[in-house]
């Protein structure tokens, strides 16, 4: 299913229906001229319970190219989090220059999603969940934007680099939870719509990519690159959900029975029960402001995800975010699994100071994709 538009789209043409917050919050930019246009891949017609047929489980999909023409030689897919839409990588809620505009503005072709049943990305009513889920403001605020309020994971105190106060009635929390919608709370189901919806898209590319995905978003670069391995150039995954099988700060409840995910990977030997298969073992933290790991097991040998093993991989991680304690395991996991191009990068001792979960909004967000943009073109 596919629908296009073109259009130049420029700062001057850009208007808010929630007023953005004057320059006084950030280094509010003018936005870059591009080319849009925007389709829809995934998901089928589906019998909608009372005589009819509908069509769910397709993913919206906007395709940004820099007015001047294309001069990098990979795609870049953006892939947001939980309770958000690709909105996430375009201006900042401080109105400066999102991500995505920096990447325009490099020469980079530039894919930004909706996932599945998110955003303009319709939802069956009743498919995966009997009711969509929410964030409160209070879990943006704790978790987010003003982490250094309420102290909830060592690394809190850190933040310093969201613009305002992060709480409610500051313009700038209000532009960003304004953009927040509601989401379903189905993981497995989530996970596989979207595992086919960027499999088609990588197919719909047709030449390997780079995929970026953030938070609950980003373990989906990981499905989609074990389904299209040749399409995909490199991972970078901003502070991933996670650790491996198992919640952390706020919950340590078993999840993601395959390690990473809840749905499955292809390993090598293969797993047909990972609740037998996966065997774990549990490793010492590396210090007292962070959480142990749940590993594969040293014996026997730990099983390899054979789709990702040659691929570059970039994690990102956030000096005070509430990731700091556990993404390391990740990054562990994925070496041990054979992802011997694993790179975690932790941004604090890069010397970026003061970010949180949402780092591509933040202040020195400019900072943090210039160092993203030079992984991009090394690999």
């Amino acid at each position: 299913m596919r629908f296009t538009t073109l259009f130049a789209f420029a700062a001057a043409a850009v208007n808010h229906c929630v007023a953005t917050p004057s320059s006084q919050h950030g280094s509010t930019q003018g936005e870059v001229a591009a080319v849009r246009s925007y389709f829809y891949v995934g998901g089928g017609y589906a019998d909608d319970g009372a005589g009819g047929q509908i069509y769910r489980d397709q993913m919206y999909v906007e395709k940004l190219i820099p007015a001047g023409g294309v001069r990098q030689r990979t795609p870049i897919v953006f892939i947001h989090g939980q309770g958000q839409t690709g909105s996430n990588f375009l201006n900042k809620p401080d109105g400066g220059r999102g991500w995505a505009s920096q990447f325009i503005n490099q020469g980079y072709e530039v894919y930004v999603i909706d996932q599945t049943f998110r955003g303009r990305s319709a939802w069956m009513p009743a498919a995966g969940a009997a009711k969509p889920s929410t964030y409160s403001a209070e879990i943006i605020e704790q978790r987010f934007t003003a982490g250094k309020n309420f102290n909830l994971w060592p690394q809190a105190s850190k933040h310093t680099q969201w613009p305002g106060t992060g709480m409610r009635g500051d313009p700038v929390f209000d532009t960003f939870y304004v953009s927040n919608v509601q989401f379903i709370n189905n993981a497995t189901y989530q996970q596989s719509t979207v595992q086919d919806a960027g499999a088609a898209l990588l197919d719909k590319i047709g030449r390997p990519v780079i995929l970026v995905g953030h938070s609950q978003g980003g373990i989906m670069p990981i499905l989609i690159a074990d389904a299209r391995p040749r399409l995909t150039k490199g991972l970078v995954l901003l502070e991933p959900t996670g650790p491996p099988f198992r919640d952390a700060v706020f919950s340590t409840k078993a999840a993601r029975a395959w390690g990473l995910t809840d749905i499955p990977l292809n390993y090598s030997p293969s797993v047909s029960d990972p609740a037998t298969d996966l065997v774990q073992e549990i490793q010492t933290s590396r210090g007292d402001d962070y959480v142990e790991c749940v590993l594969q097991a040293s014996k026997p040998a730990p099983r390899r995800l054979v789709n990702l093993q040659s691929k570059p991989i970039l994690i990102l991680t956030g000096e005070s975010s509430y990731h700091m304690p556990y993404d390391y395991c990740t990054a562990e996991f994925l070496r041990q699994a054979g992802c011997s191009k694993t790179k975690h990068l932790e941004l604090g001792e890069a010397g970026i100071h003061g970010n949180g979960h949402m780092m591509f909004m933040e202040k020195n967000s400019d900072v943090i994709q210039a160092v993203l943009e030079r992984w991009v073109r090394s690999t």
